[in-house]
């Protein structure tokens, strides 16, 4: 499961990094399907890299200030200073 959170976070990132979205469009724009985008989404928000939001009725998505300067680095990167950042650091701090 991990590398599919790692990968299909990937995709979403890359995705957000053109401006917000609908969750709609961002799902079909992603070759994730099911509760597999879910999860990703899930995953990405946890990390505070996305926030989904409601505006006219419609679901929304965007990068977050974190999101937006780290987006840069593969997820699952180990930062300076020995901290992980991805699927794997969700598990490893005791959650």
């Amino acid at each position: 499961m991990r590398e599919l959170v790692g990968v299909g976070a990937q995709y979403v990132l890359e995705r957000l990094r053109e401006g917000p979205i609908e969750v709609s469009k961002l799902r079909e724009g992603v070759p994730l399907y099911g509760a597999a985008f879910d999860i990703v989404l899930s995953h990405l928000m946890l990390h505070g890299l996305v926030r989904v939001y409601n505006r006219d009725g419609k679901e929304y998505a965007e990068l977050t200030e974190l999101g937006k300067t780290m987006s840069y680095l593969p997820y699952g990167h180990v930062y300076p200073g020995g901290h992980r950042f991805g699927p794997h650091s969700f598990w490893h701090h005791g959650w």
